[in-house]
């Protein structure tokens, strides 16, 4: 006898029986119809904006944006399409996060691995030498 595996909707809250997308199917619907809503305006305005989309078609920008990372709506073919950096939140067309971001990122790792290096040259403390040496 097997278990059916249920879980609450994340999107709306309903029970259903588990899947592959962890949506019940009333929200896997609305996602698909929201899809075929952006890539039929999509045929018609092939350099729309995000935001143009959005309010063409009714659909959330950030259900555009998860179209788009999860390349349902690749950028190569759609110029105008960008989504928010996961940090700051400017528009990027790749990646997660904008380039100002992710110098700003390897800058602060960089002075990290620094301070490391001088608290490693400093080396230890005097009381833990006097109670190494006993």
């Amino acid at each position: 006898m097997t278990m059916l595996k249920v879980a609450n909707c994340p999107n709306c809250g309903k029970v259903f029986q588990k899947n592959l997308r962890n949506l019940c199917q009333d929200c896997i619907d609305e996602v698909h119809g929201d899809f075929d809503r952006c890539e039929a305006y999509l045929r018609g305005n092939r350099k729309a904006s995000t935001e143009e989309l959005s309010k063409g078609t009714g659909v959330s920008a950030k259900r555009i944006a998860e179209f788009i990372v999860s390349n349902r709506l690749p950028v190569a073919y759609y110029p105008g399409l960008t989504y928010p950096c996961n940090s700051c939140g400017s528009p990027i067309r790749q990646h997660h996060l904008c380039s100002s971001c992710r110098i700003r990122i390897v800058n602060d790792i960089q002075k990290m691995n620094q301070q490391e290096a001088k608290r490693k040259e400093r080396g230890i403390g005097f009381q833990i030498r006097d109670r190494l040496s006993r």
